[in-house]
């Protein structure tokens, strides 16, 4: 059966599933589609997966495709191992130097890619001077030189020290300079373990094992994978046809056959990001110029109402059904988190006292507060196609409504809400093994680049805080800058200071998997269930 057949057949499949999940109630149990005894007994080499619509950036870290996705189709310089410890991949070890400035990479020699053609210093100098130069979705800005020293080595020179350029050096994949063109997604060719062997835009990505792949031998040899919302992925697992897929908390009580639901606790957090300056403005936003501003959501009042106002608990429950925990911040419980942000939250005369003393009062009783003659309300954007973004929106909305807020939720795709989002509120969200997001969500050097600082926040002390955090020579160092940032007594980008966004829950990522897959040992999750599951995936086994 060919690719293109084989796929009509998953959806022909699937839409007997849809029509069969409409009448089975929560809990209810499908019998799967059996295996033969033979079929049982051989050693499975293929796996389909269904955990979203995980295709964004075609492959090339130019246009994204990096961070929590790289593992499968590239390799970095550094990895990050089960318990967040950051180990070699491409490069043997690191050295820095004492002032902090200077990287060394001494590389692999038995690294290649997938075409069969060595991966040399001169691609990683090819691939980091690239982005540099790009520096839309990486900002390698601090970057002084990369050079290529005897014994494929490669020597990083820093304008200045940089905390978190260790964790950029796990996300950014390696390209070979003498294949990489505009085209490349077409194409793509990396040294991880898989390649891209078929690539149908919104319906599949078919993966097979790259033969010169240097490390541990995956089990299985090809994943394919089926581009689906949540509801379709859920009904390829009643039908027999999927041995993962991803499930919202709404279908975490679905019973499948065969399949086990999966548990990972993540620093995945959702949030609304609010516009902080009036209307009026222009920015940018992915290299297009934008309309910024909103004069509701730039009263400090209003969206620190929100971060006391609004009950976690209760969103937790209703949007996850309990499956995560309260977020105040980005990076709770990581090293860099301010407990002191942490506030009694829910408390609506609190909020509603917060309001009063900004000037905002509902004159004409109609249960929204007003202020000069203007309304508080405003818009929220949430992705369409994300059911917990929705759901979150929505209960958030509800309960705004409680202390005079009025929010109309409204979904779109991510392409419309970044022409949007420096307008209005968006459902938003974070969360990586690193810090570095508390600086490109909240530093104004980030103003207009990519989808950093949404918000247009500025804030000269919260500037001054996370450039020395950047800076630091010393993690224990930097984490004490990004602590003032959030909150130094005075001011800070938390929801107790200038609340440029008002962090409300940590996920978890939930799974369905076939009960006999080993997925190994897992590191706490990062932000996109889509990725997080497969940094380990050369570990996973099938248990007949």
């Amino acid at each position: 059966m060919t690719a293109n057949k084989r796929f009509l057949s998953y959806f022909t499949i699937i839409l007997s599933g849809l029509l069969l999940l409409a009448g089975c109630q929560s809990g209810s149990t499908v019998q799967g589609n059996s295996q033969s005894a033979q079929e049982s007994k051989a050693i499975k080499e293929e796996l389909v997966l269904a955990v979203g619509k995980m295709d964004g950036g075609q492959f090339d870290p130019k246009k994204g495709w990096g961070m929590t996705q790289i593992r499968l189709t590239h390799s970095s310089l550094l990895t990050i191992d089960a318990d967040l410890n950051f180990i070699g991949d491409l490069a043997t070890s690191y050295k820095i130097s004492e002032d902090a400035r200077t990287w060394t990479f001494p590389l692999r020699g038995d690294a290649k890619f997938s075409n069969g053609e060595q991966v040399t210093a001169e691609d990683v100098k090819f691939t980091y001077d690239m982005l540099k130069k790009d520096g839309i979705k990486f900002d390698l800005s601090f970057v002084q030189a990369v050079e290529v020293a005897p014994g494929n080595t490669v020597v990083i020179t820093l304008n200045e020290p940089r905390s978190t350029f260790v964790s950029q050096l796990t996300e950014i994949g390696i390209v070979p300079k003498a294949r990489y063109d505009d085209n490349y997604s077409k194409n793509p060719i990396g040294s991880g373990p898989y390649k891209v062997a078929q690539y149908n835009d919104g319906q599949q990505v078919i993966m097979e094992y790259n033969p010169y792949w240097y490390g541990t031998k995956p089990q299985f040899k090809k994943l394919t994978f089926l581009l689906l919302a949540e509801d379709a992925s859920l009904a390829a697992a009643k039908a027999g046809e999927a041995d993962i897929v991803y499930v919202p908390p709404a279908f975490a009580n679905q019973k499948v056959d065969g399949m086990t639901l999966r548990t990972y606790e993540s620093i995945d957090s959702r949030g609304i990001m609010l516009p902080t300056q009036p209307s009026g403005g222009s920015g940018m936003t992915n290299g297009k110029e934008v309309k910024s501003g909103n004069d509701v959501t730039s009263d400090l009042a209003i969206r620190k109402a929100l971060y006391i106002g609004l009950d976690r608990q209760k969103l937790l429950e209703a949007v996850l059904d309990g499956h995560g925990q309260k977020a105040f911040c980005l990076c709770d419980n990581m090293p860099w988190f301010n407990e002191k942000t942490i506030v009694k939250d829910g408390d609506i005369q609190a909020a509603k006292k917060i309001l009063a003393d900004g000037g905002w009062a509902d004159a004409d009783k109609d249960g929204i507060l007003e202020k000069n003659g203007r309304k508080a309300e405003f818009d929220m954007y949430f992705s369409s196609s994300d059911q917990l973004r929705s759901d979150l929106s929505l209960a958030v909305a509800d309960q705004a409504s409680e202390f005079g807020i009025k929010i109309n939720t409204v979904g779109a795709t991510w392409d419309e809400i970044y022409v949007k989002g420096k307008t209005a509120a968006v459902a938003w969200g974070g969360g990586r093994h690193h810090p570095h997001q508390l600086y490109s969500m909240n530093s104004s050097q980030r103003k207009n680049k990519g989808i950093d600082n949404m918000s247009n926040y500025q804030n000269p002390k919260v500037d001054e805080y996370l450039q020395k955090a950047l800076t630091a020579s010393t993690q224990d160092e930097a984490n004490t800058y990004w602590k003032l940032a959030q909150w130094d007594g005075e001011t800070g980008f938390s929801g107790i200071g200038d609340a440029p966004i008002v962090w409300l829950l940590r996920v978890d990522h939930l799974y369905l998997a076939n009960e006999k897959l080993d997925l190994g040992k897992q590191p706490v999750h990062t932000h996109g269930h889509e990725w997080a599951l497969f940094g380990n995936v050369t570990e996973w086994t099938w248990n007949n």
